[in-house]
């Protein structure tokens, strides 16, 4: 009787290390994958940030405004990356601009910064990784 409860601990730890080495290699996988997305430079990107009290409403909403404009004017669509990461409305929005030439691209960061204006709970930034990278 003791051989056999021996027997089938022994049976069970193996069955239970075999188990864990591939969801090692999926790790290892899903590791390599996100380093790859958190090392996409974006040719630009906007950050709506909060400071305790909500991210500026109001500047979200025209530069989603421009978005829609620009695309319907252009007749492109522009690819952007929007990532929610805060509780408080928080958002990056990293764009590639590779549906532009380069002074089109120019010309699309310089109306948006001034759409967008000096407030001090919207950051721009051009060729940079997106600042909160989607995780998974």
């Amino acid at each position: 009787m003791k051989s056999l409860i021996t027997l089938c601990i022994l049976f069970s730890l193996f069955s239970c290390n075999s188990a864990k080495n591939p969801s090692a290699g999926n790790k290892k996988q899903k590791e390599s994958s996100n380093s790859v997305l958190s090392d996409t430079v974006f040719r630009f990107g906007v950050s709506f940030i909060s400071i305790g009290s909500g991210t500026d409403k109001q500047a979200k909403q025209k530069f989603n405004q421009f978005i829609q404009e620009f695309n319907a004017t252009n007749k492109i669509n522009l690819k952007v990356e929007i990532i929610h990461w805060g509780r408080e409305g928080e958002v990056d929005y990293c764009f590639g601009l590779n549906e532009l030439d380069v002074k089109s691209q120019a010309d699309f960061i310089s109306q948006v910064k001034g759409i967008l204006g000096n407030s001090s709970l919207v950051k721009c930034y051009e060729n940079e990784t997106c600042k909160h990278p989607r995780k998974g």
